[in-house]
């Protein structure tokens, strides 16, 4: 897979997450979250940085996983 579609892959999973807290920053009935001192540039800058640990963790247990598996046979 290029790595253009994995750029764009994770700005679209970046957009659909700030857009989901920006809904949930709403007023009642819609809204249903408060942030308090945190912003939401904070969680612009945080999420990329979390979604690439959790695809680094999910790759990681993959790579374990077929380990064991290999290793039984």
């Amino acid at each position: 897979m290029p790595i253009i579609h994995k750029v764009r892959y994770l700005i679209f999973w970046m957009v659909a997450i700030l857009l989901y807290e920006m809904i949930t920053l709403l007023p009642e009935p819609w809204g249903y979250f408060h942030y308090g001192w945190w912003n939401l540039w904070y969680s612009a800058i945080i999420d990329p940085v979390l979604l690439l640990i959790a695809l680094g963790y999910y790759k990681w247990v993959l790579k374990l996983e077929n380990k064991l598996l290999t290793a039984k046979k």
